[in-house]
């Protein structure tokens, strides 16, 4: 895991690069109990990417075709990419390529400030977004990675600048934008790329997340080995898988994410389920796991945290990492030990589809019953 070095080499559509054909998306955390019947903010995504692919002539018939199961809802994590909360991948997306040598995992990209579909509303807004990312960013992105960006020592930088790379990378998304910047080609659409990443201050979370995905990847099939390899949520569940399990799951129902609503959050928010690929983050060691990186994040989410945050992060976590230099990979068998639970720290989505409430936090489920003792004793 240590030895990883995930860099981000290339975009390119889920067609060729997943192999991704027919009415098929790919929606984040383990497998939905009925994936013609996913929670609302998931199926305001699905029905846009629906008329994103040109499926459905509107809304309502995208809604039937998800109904009759005519559209698949298929879990991102079997076609080896990620999602972030409630985005979905569909055949057309451009996604980010991650690569470890030869070892590859995909991301969502981003399409930048404004309607984004990973906040779950039915804004046809995103539509346009969308067919911006296809048409005009992947040709920029194209361009400004004719050599691979080294996601390792971005990340490094932007911890030391009070990033805890899952709800706060403003740091990391100003380097990566200052990296691009020296590769500024000519065309409208690489200056357009730029611009993208330069609006939105999260920009670096869709590309963070693959490459934490490869590192906890690296501890697969060792016998005995309780490190987590992958944590997600799909606003119903949330699940992980260990590094000596691979392909099984543990799950738990997803706990509220809670936090201060954002400026703007629609009327009478409710905190919403968890949901989303991001908790890979977390499993990495920050995150939740990192918030002491992030004293902006530890004040606002003061009022929900336990005074021994520190104490908790870094005894559930096994080692320290060699470039990052801050204690990562989330253990199992540490987190049944002590009973105490791991933070997620993530987008507040709201349950009932009306967009993004603002930044939160959970706590995972860790009691005597609960997936990482289920886990850690398998």
């Amino acid at each position: 895991m240590a030895a990883a070095r995930p860099q981000w080499t290339a975009v390119r559509d889920a067609r060729s690069a997943l192999g991704l054909e027919g009415r098929v998306l790919l929606h984040a955390g383990p497998p939905l109990a009925d994936p013609t019947q996913p929670p609302r903010p998931m199926l305001n995504s699905a029905v846009l990417s629906c008329l994103h692919e040109g499926w459905a002539k509107d809304e309502a018939e995208a809604e039937k075709m998800l109904a009759d199961g005519a559209v698949r809802l298929e879990p991102s994590f079997a076609h080896n990419v990620s999602t972030p909360l409630v985005a979905m991948v569909s055949p057309r997306s451009t996604l980010a390529e991650i690569a470890d040598g030869e070892r590859r995992y995909y991301s969502f990209l981003g399409t930048g400030a404004g309607a984004q579909q990973r906040f779950g509303a039915r804004d046809r807004a995103i539509l346009d977004r969308l067919e911006f990312r296809e048409r005009v960013l992947s040709q920029g992105f194209r361009e400004l990675l004719l050599a691979p960006v080294d996601l390792l020592s971005i990340a490094r930088a932007a911890i030391r600048e009070g990033d805890d790379l899952h709800n706060r990378l403003s740091s990391a998304t100003t380097l990566l934008h200052a990296l691009l910047g020296t590769r500024a080609g000519e065309s409208q659409e690489s200056r357009a790329a730029l611009q993208t990443v330069l609006e939105a201050p999260l920009y670096f979370l869709n590309v963070w997340m693959p490459a934490c995905q490869l590192v906890l990847l690296a501890a697969e099939d060792v016998p005995g080995c309780t490190l987590v390899t992958r944590l997600c949520a799909n606003g119903e569940n949330v699940g992980i898988q260990v590094a000596a399990r691979p392909g099984r799951w543990f799950t738990a129902p997803a706990p509220p994410v809670r936090g201060p609503f954002m400026k703007g959050a629609p009327e009478n928010p409710e905190f919403g389920p968890a949901t989303g690929d991001s908790g890979v983050i977390d499993a990495f060691g920050l995150g939740g796991q990192g918030l002491r990186h992030a004293p902006s994040l530890q004040s606002a989410f003061a009022p929900w945290l336990d005074p021994d945050d520190d104490a908790r992060a870094r005894s559930m976590l096994a080692g320290i990492h060699p470039i990052l230099e801050t204690p990562f990979a989330l253990d199992a068998a540490s987190v049944a030990k002590t009973g105490r639970s791991p933070l997620l720290s993530t987008g507040m989505v709201s349950a009932d589809g009306r967009g993004l409430l603002g930044r939160g936090i959970c706590a995972l489920p860790s009691g005597p019953c609960a997936l990482f003792r289920q886990a850690a004793a398998s």
